[in-house]
């Protein structure tokens, strides 16, 4: 490919879509002399006559209007590209990848994904249904420009945003609701049936290692995929449960679940915004980003 400045292109398809020097100068906003300057430059460039100029106008050459065609195309290849530049930018189309676990999604992505795509109905938000541990790997991969993860995330290649302290909180059914009366001593847990997440969880792995330090093993007799599976089994007196109090709290609602204090308490953990530090999201994600961390309302 030849070294020739786009301006030169630019001058020459001005004048090919005007037939005429001085009209070339007044669309391009430059002298006539300029016009002709560049003309002449571009014909050396490429050592060959592209028009031929008269009194009437502007007549191109066979090679000149091979060569006006196909600038034409480039030019308006670069007016579409503009125009989605501008669209992205303007979030009248877009794109945004995100990755996170069931409980994340439910409680606090769900309203705040609803209030962005009402504000911006033509970006398309794909979102990746995954643990903590795996969302910070797509994330790593670039298969997902934005994770929420509710566990402790020690990469250098991430970039961290915090969004919410979670409190873990006990929680029983009416059949164990005389527990809620005063605080359980976490030594008297193992004297209850107790549903937990899959051992895949971060949050179980988090919980069993807060436990263990205690020395309880938990021992569950169920374990299930999800807080919503938990919290039914809970409500039907299966069990006692654990639960995210700050995205889950409004379900305790005294009558079919009731909150169960522990002695000590139970760990908190960070719910965070992840992202690649040297990667740029797209304008649409980091609008998305910039919109969460505006609208946390807990």
């Amino acid at each position: 490919m030849k070294n020739i400045s786009l301006e030169l292109y630019r001058t020459f398809w001005a004048v090919g879509k005007t037939l005429n020097i001085t009209k070339a100068a007044r669309l391009l906003f430059i002298t006539q002399p300029g016009v002709s300057l560049a003309l002449k430059s571009l014909e050396e460039q490429l050592n060959t006559p592209l028009c031929v100029r008269s009194s009437k106008g502007v007549t191109l050459t066979a090679e000149g209007q091979v060569l006006f065609e196909e600038i034409d195309k480039a030019f308006l290849h670069i007016e579409t590209a503009e125009r989605k530049v501008d669209s992205l930018l303007n979030l009248d189309s877009g794109f945004v990848s995100i990755s996170a676990g069931d409980t994340v999604c439910n409680y606090f992505l769900m309203p705040l994904l609803t209030a962005f795509s009402e504000k911006h109905p033509e970006v398309r938000i794909e979102i990746t249904n995954r643990t903590s541990l795996e969302t910070a790997d797509l994330v790593c991969q670039r298969k997902a420009e934005l994770g929420f993860v509710n566990m402790k995330i020690n990469d250098e290649r991430l970039r961290i945003s915090p969004c919410m302290d979670i409190t873990n909180v006990l929680v029983a059914g009416k059949k164990y609701s005389h527990l809620a009366q005063k605080p359980l001593p976490l030594s008297e847990l193992s004297r209850f049936p107790v549903i937990m997440l899959e051992r895949k969880s971060s949050s179980r792995l988090q919980m069993d290692e807060y436990l263990e330090a205690f020395g309880i093993t938990p021992d569950p007799v169920f374990e299930l995929g999800s807080i919503e599976l938990m919290i039914n089994f809970v409500r039907n007196n299966h069990g006692l449960s654990f639960i995210p109090f700050e995205l889950c709290g409004h379900l305790i609602d005294g009558e079919t679940l009731f909150r169960v204090d522990t002695d000590p308490g139970l760990p908190q953990a960070l719910l965070a915004m992840i992202e690649l530090k040297n990667i740029p999201v797209s304008h649409a994600a980091y609008q998305f980003k910039k919109f969460v961390l505006e609208n946390i309302r807990f």
